[in-house]
């Protein structure tokens, strides 16, 4: 009896797990291929038939598209910045830009993942559905721009000679070594024209660490007359060094090459997306960890000017700012003296063993003239130095105006009659002249 009763217990052990499985597989037979744009997107989540309606996994129509796709306590968010929908399961709701969608949601939670209608797809801007006559698969084509790269020359070739731009950056960084968080912000507003070079900015940086705030603001020309910047630490104008200046016209001119920026974004071509709206492109670009290492060697390799030497000049680091970032400053030194070539660039980031954990940049163009209006970006990373890793969150947003109405950028005349040297910077700081050449 004890053993008939044992084969009982395992028959229904058998039966429970073998239910799950037929049901898999009703599912699959069911199940109709789904394509993005003309490409299949695999995956155990599939779209499907159900009374007579199309049923479409969420997470994988949305990425294909090349959405971001986030999930937060149980809510599922796809944005272009453009268009946000947030699927929200537990409320049974969905939001379109933050107004509630009056549709049934979820519709089903087949297999585990969330599904829409193609009905409700086909009602959001830039998505289309149909389905195959022999009803074997499900075709979704968005508003993305075909040929990429053509329209990156377009905008390269926009006519675009000057603006002016207001940016605010946030960015936090943690060190598992350290309790405290420090939070920086920094406000600027720049005018600048692209031939004949010339540059003003103004930026205010508000810093937390350990409790205690710094403020700081700056402003800097820069111009046919030279680079001046104004610290407000010692409430004076700074002249800077010719060779330096050089460097960065020098620097300015291969950044606004309209070829060089062409070939460095080309290698990035798979991870940028751009939607097109009424009135206006939305540009989103992802990257990845290899992307990024790469990016930042070419990024650095037209930056020669900038980068440090044995008889090079550094500009020196405001104080205050290099208070904040000592203690990684001191580790990532430590790290990297005990290799030869510490001043290469590849040496250092391999020290540093960067992981990009995202890497979104959002643009929105102008329709009629390609003109930038506004860009938008988040970077989380972490970075490993010594038994310390070091987190970091950057999210940046700015707007773009004056477009080629910024017709001339001048040093005012008490700037230059003012301005010091930057020997007399570094006396006033109390830095050794010789220190700052080889590297704050």
């Amino acid at each position: 009896m004890k053993k008939f009763g044992s084969w009982v217990f395992a028959l229904a052990l058998l039966l429970a797990f073998a239910i799950p499985n037929i049901n898999a597989q009703a599912a699959s037979n069911d199940s109709l291929k789904l394509l993005v744009d003309g490409v299949e997107v695999a995956g155990y989540e599939q779209p499907f038939l159900s009374h007579g309606e199309v049923l479409i996994p969420v997470e994988n129509v949305f990425k294909e598209a090349g959405y971001s796709v986030s999930k937060n306590k149980g809510v599922v968010t796809a944005t272009n910045t453009y268009l946000t929908v947030d699927f929200n399961a537990g409320a049974q709701k969905i939001l379109v830009n933050g107004k509630k969608a009056d549709t049934q949601f979820p519709l089903t939670l087949n297999n585990g993942g969330n599904y829409i209608s193609s009905t409700f797809l086909s009602s959001l801007e830039g998505f289309d559905v149909t389905l195959s006559e022999d009803q074997k698969s499900v075709q979704v084509t968005t508003n993305r721009v075909n040929d990429v790269e053509a329209f990156l020359e377009k905008t390269l070739n926009s006519g675009l000679n000057s603006y002016s731009a207001e940016m605010t950056i946030d960015q936090k960084m943690k060190s598992s070594e350290l309790e405290e968080e420090i939070d920086m912000v920094m406000d600027m507003k720049m005018d600048v024209i692209q031939d004949p070079l010339a540059l003003y900015t103004h930026s205010k940086i508000a810093m937390n660490m350990d409790g205690e705030d710094f403020n700081q603001t700056s402003e800097a020309y820069l111009t046919k007359d030279g680079f001046f910047q104004y610290d407000s630490m010692v409430d004076k104008w700074i002249k800077m060094d010719e060779g330096l200046t050089d460097s960065l016209f020098q620097t300015s001119v291969q950044q606004i090459d309209p070829l060089a920026q062409l070939e460095l974004t080309k290698k990035f071509i798979d991870g940028i997306h751009i939607y097109e709206y009424a009135d206006q492109y939305v540009m989103t670009q992802t990257l990845t960890n290899e992307q990024f290492r790469e990016m930042m060697d070419d990024v650095m390799a037209l930056l020669p000017g900038l980068l440090p030497s044995e008889s090079g000049e550094n500009v020196v680091v405001e104080e205050k700012q290099k208070v904040a970032a000592e203690q990684v400053t001191e580790d990532a030194e430590a790290v990297t003296e005990e290799e030869e070539g510490t001043e290469d660039l590849e040496s250092i980031l391999d020290a540093l063993d960067i992981n990009i954990e995202e890497f979104v940049v959002v643009s929105k163009i102008d329709k009629k003239t390609l003109f930038p209006l506004e860009l938008s970006g988040v970077t989380k990373m972490t970075m490993g130095i010594n038994e310390d890793t070091v987190s970091i969150t950057q999210v940046i947003s700015g707007t773009y105006s004056n477009h080629n109405s910024v017709k001339e950028i001048k040093v005012p005349a008490d700037v230059i009659k003012n301005a010091i040297t930057m020997e007399e910077y570094l006396e006033e700081l109390g830095v050794d002249e010789e220190e700052a050449k080889v590297g704050a």
